[in-house]
């Protein structure tokens, strides 16, 4: 399991893309941690709190009980594939620069950018 692509899931569902197919799908993978790890569980907890500033964290906790446990790893695999499915329907990016626009200097077209951009010295 990726903790990136992981990451990248989780805190694009937390900020709500994908609408209603999106809760959708978090509401899954809250239901997957209760089913597994039981209803007080840390992951649960976690999940139920998630905000996109702590998506990393969770996905690293995820990531760890996914490698101690076969079957959840599984069932996590499974979700990421269907709950990436969802957020990338959602999520089409289209960057343009047209008409008489004049750059001077770089120019990055992008979607979501997790993480840093780095052009070189300041």
């Amino acid at each position: 399991m990726d903790p990136t692509t992981l990451t990248a899931i989780i805190s694009a569902l937390v900020g709500g893309v994908a609408g209603e197919a999106g809760k959708n799908a978090w509401t899954s993978l809250v239901t997957l941690a209760r089913q597994r790890f039981g209803d007080g569980s840390g992951e649960v907890a976690a999940l139920e709190e998630a905000t996109e500033d702590t998506s990393e964290a969770i996905a690293g906790i995820l990531v760890d009980r996914a490698a101690a446990d076969p079957g959840f790893k599984e069932s996590l695999e499974s979700w990421a594939s269907q709950a990436g499915g969802i957020v990338r329907q959602s999520h089409d990016v289209s960057n343009t620069i047209g008409g008489e626009a004049r750059i001077h200097g770089t120019v990055i077209q992008a979607g979501d950018v997790f993480g840093s951009i780095n052009l070189g010295p300041r």
